[in-house]
C-alpha cells in the first residue's frame, strides 16, 4: 500500500513536466521556474540560480503557507539533503545538510543573513525559527566558509523574513488540533512611503504525543525598514523567543521509567543592517546581537550572547567580472547561573575575498578565499574554485571544490574538565559536479554528485597524559559521498509538483544519518481552494555507527486543503502522517538522552485565516 502510492506520486508529479505544454497554456501563464529563480545566501547578493556553482535549494513563501511544519528548519526536511533530527512535531528540529549538523554547530542557520546561535556552544535553538514571518528559505549544501566562516561545514540554511507590503498587512491565523494542541498567529504592517514596519507574534502549545512531551512557546518578531538618500535603505529587526519544551522517555525505556527531562529557552536578538548601491556597485553592512537564556531540567542555567559586525561589497567592473569583498568579526560570551559561576569569552573575525569572470555566454569562472583568525585556534585559509558551463540554452554544468571549517569552542576550550585550549580548527574539502536542466518551458531538473572528508573533528578521546582520563582532541576524520536530484515542474496555473532524492554514503559514520531520503509533492490550486499532497521515504537509517542498530524505514503521507468562502477568510485543515505510520527518529539532545524517540502518529490541525 505504501509502496505503491510512493510509485503513484512520483508518476503524477514527474507526468506534471511533459503534459503543460504551450499549446495547452498560454506562455505568459506558466510558472518560470529557470533563469527568474534567484537566491541570495550564496554570495550575499541577489543571484540567478544557474550562475551559481553551488547547488541550492529553495521553499518559497506559498510552499511554507501550505505547510505541516511548526518550524522554519523542520520545513527544510522535504529538501535534498537535508534531515532533522526532531523529538515530536514541536521543539528542536536541528538541521543536517549532507550529514553534518552538530545542532547547527557544523551547518550554519542564519536569519536574514546574521547568524543565531547560542554562545558558549554555538548551536542553534532551532525551535524558536517560527513560520510565521518567513518568506523564503535558502538552502546552501556543501561547505560556504569562505562567506560566512565557522561552522558551514556541511551548508547553509538563510532564513528570510517577510516585509510589509506596499498596500499594508493585517493577518490572523488561528488552529486546534489532536493532544490538545493550539496555535495562534497575528500579524500587521504599514508602508508610509519612506517608512514601513511589521510586528508579527506566534503563540503554540501541545500536550505532545507521549508522556512528558508537551510544549509552550511564544515568538514575537519586529522590522522597521527607512529609506534614505543614494539609493540607501537602513532595516532594524528584533525578535524574542520563549519555549519551554518536555522530552520524553526513550523508545526503547523500561516500563517503570518515568521521564523528567525538559528545557526553557529564553532567545533575543536585534540587527541593524545598511544596505545601498546602485547596479555596479552594492554594499552592505550589519551589526546584530544574539543573547538569551537557558535552564534544562539536569541542573544547567546558562547566560550568553554574541555580538558581530559583518562587511561585503560587490563591485562590477565590467559586464564580465564581479569582485566582492567582505569582513566580519564578533565576540561570544557565556557565564553559568548555578553551581559555581563561571564565565567564559573568546572572538574570532574574517576577510575574504571572491571573484567571477564569465567568458561570453559559455563559462563562468569563480574563485574565493577567506583568511580567518581566531582568539584561540589560530589561523587559517579557506579557498574555494567553481567552474559552470553552458553548453546549451537551459543547461548548466557546474563544478566546485571549496573548504569548510569550524573553530574550537568555548564549551571545548574550558567549560569542563575535559576541555583542552590546544584544539584546532576542523576542516571538511569538498568536492562537487551537478548539471541543471530545463525541460521544456516549465520543468527543471538538477542533478548533483559530491565527495567530502573531514579532518581533525573534535572528539572525547582517551587522554595519554591524563587526568583526566579523557579529552576533547582533534583526532576524527570522515569521507562521505553522496548524489541528489530534484525535479520542480508545473502544469498550467493550477497544478505544481516537486520530486527530490538524496542518497549518502557516510562510511563507518552511520549513527543518525539516513542512508536514502525521497521527496514529493503535488499541489493543486484553483479557485475553490487548495490541496496539497506530500510524501516522504527514508531508508537505511542506523542508531550507531558501522551499520549498527538498523532502524525501520519509514513511508510518511501528508495532507493540507484549504478553501475561501469569503473574501479574506480562508479555512484550512491538515493530516500529518495520514497513513499512521509507526516510526522513530534518532536525537541527540541537550540535556537530554542520545538515541530513538517515538514520533507522532496521525495528526490533525484545523483552522482559519483572516488577511493576507
Amino acid at each position: 500500500m505504501k509502496t505503491m502510492m510512493i510509485g503513484v506520486l512520483t508518476c503524477i508529479v514527474c507526468t506534471i513536466g511533459v503534459s503543460g505544454t504551450a499549446a495547452e497554456v498560454p506562455p505568459d501563464s506558466i510558472p518560470r521556474y529557470r533563469l527568474e529563480e534567484i537566491i541570495v545566501t550564496a554570495k550575499r547578493v541577489v543571484t540567478p540560480v544557474e550562475d551559481l556553482a553551488f547547488s541550492v535549494s529553495i521553499l518559497a513563501e506559498r510552499e511554507i503557507e501550505l505547510s505541516l511544519a511548526n518550524s522554519s528548519t523542520d520545513l527544510a526536511g522535504s529538501l535534498p539533503g537535508v534531515f532533522i533530527q526532531r523529538t515530536g512535531a514541536f521543539g528542536r528540529s536541528d538541521v543536517n545538510i549532507r550529514g553534518l549538523g552538530s545542532r547547527g554547530r557544523r551547518a550554519v542557520v542564519l536569519v536574514d543573513g546574521h547568524p543565531e546561535r547560542m554562545a558558549l556552544f554555538d548551536c542553534t535553538v532551532t525551535h524558536s525559527f517560527l513560520l510565521h514571518d518567513v518568506e523564503r528559505v535558502e538552502v546552501v549544501r556543501g561547505p560556504s566558509s569562505v562567506i560566512y566562516g565557522s561552522g558551514a561545514m556541511g551548508g547553509v540554511m538563510n532564513i528570510i523574513p517577510r516585509r510589509v507590503t506596499p498596500e499594508g498587512e493585517l493577518e490572523l491565523r488561528t488552529g486546534t488540533g489532536n493532544f490538545n494542541t493550539m496555535l495562534a498567529t497575528g500579524r500587521a504592517g504599514r508602508d508610509w512611503g519612506s517608512v514601513d514596519g511589521v510586528l508579527s507574534i506566534d503563540y503554540r502549545s501541545s500536550d505532545g504525543h507521549l508522556d512528558n512531551s508537551a510544549y509552550e512557546g511564544f515568538d514575537a518578531v519586529g522590522h522597521v525598514g527607512v529609506s534614505l538618500p543614494h539609493e540607501m535603505e537602513l532595516t532594524l529587526s528584533a525578535k524574542y523567543f520563549d519555549g519551554y519544551k518536555e522530552e520524553p522517555l526513550l523508545l526503547m525505556a523500561s516500563p517503570d521509567e518515568v521521564s523528567d527531562t525538559w528545557n526553557d529557552y529564553r532567545r533575543c536578538s536585534a540587527d541593524l543592517f545598511l544596505e545601498g548601491g546602485g547596479e555596479k556597485t552594492r554594499y552592505q553592512g550589519r551589526y546584530y546581537r544574539s543573547f538569551g537564556e537557558h535552564e534544562f531540567s539536569d541542573g544547567w542555567h546558562s547566560r550568553d550572547a554574541t555580538d558581530g559586525v559583518t562587511l561585503h561589497a560587490t563591485v562590477k567592473p565590467a559586464s564580465s567580472t564581479e569582485l566582492a569583498v567582505g569582513a566580519d568579526a564578533r565576540r561570544q560570551w557565556g557565564e553559568l547561573l548555578d553551581g559555581q559561576p563561571d564565565e567564559w569569552d573568546k572572538w574570532e573575525g574574517g576577510v575574504y575575498s571572491t571573484i567571477e569572470y564569465a567568458v561570453a555566454d559559455l563559462f563562468i569562472l569563480s574563485g574565493g578565499a577567506r583568511y580567518n583568525r581566531d582568539e584561540f585556534a589560530g589561523s587559517i585559509l579557506c579557498p574555494s574554485a567553481g567552474l559552470i558551463m553552458i553548453p546549451r540554452e537551459g543547461t548548466t554544468v557546474r563544478a566546485n571544490v571549496s573548504r569548510g571549517f569550524r573553530a574550537p569552542q568555548l564549551n571545548e576550550l574550558f567549560m569542563f574538565p575535559i576541555s583542552n585550549e590546544d584544539l584546532t580548527a576542523e576542516t571538511v574539502w569538498s568536492y562537487e559536479i551537478g548539471v541543471r536542466q530545463r525541460v521544456t518551458g516549465n520543468a527543471v531538473v538538477d542533478l548533483a554528485a559530491f565527495t567530502m572528508r573531514g579532518e581533525d573533528l573534535i572528539e572525547v578521546l582517551p587522554n595519554p597524559s591524563g587526568p583526566p582520563p579523557y579529552l576533547f582532541q582533534n583526532g576524527g576524520s570522515f569521507e562521505f559521498r553522496g548524489v541528489e536530484a530534484a525535479v520542480k515542474a508545473s502544469a498550467g496555473k493550477c497544478l505544481s509538483g516537486s520530486v527530490s532524492y538524496a542518497y549518502l554514503d557516510t562510511g563507518r559514520w552511520t549513527r543518525g544519518r539516513p542512508g536514502s531520503k525521497l521527496d514529493l509533492s503535488l499541489t493543486l490550486e484553483t479557485g475553490a481552494g487548495t490541496v496539497r499532497l506530500t510524501g516522504r521515504r527514508v531508508d537505511e537509517y542506523y542508531a550507531s555507527n558501522d551499520h549498527q542498530g538498523e532502524i525501520d524505514p519509514y513511508t510518511l503521507v501528508g495532507l493540507y486543503m484549504e478553501t475561501k468562502p469569503f473574501s479574506g477568510l480562508r479555512l484550512f485543515a491538515g493530516v500529518d502522517n495520514m497513513l499512521d505510520e509507526r516510526y522513530a527518529l534518532f536525537v541527540d539532545l541537550p540535556g537530554g538522552e542520545a538515541g530513538l524517540y517515538e514520533m507522532p502518529g496521525r495528526s490533525f490541525i484545523f483552522g482559519l485565516k483572516y488577511g493576507g
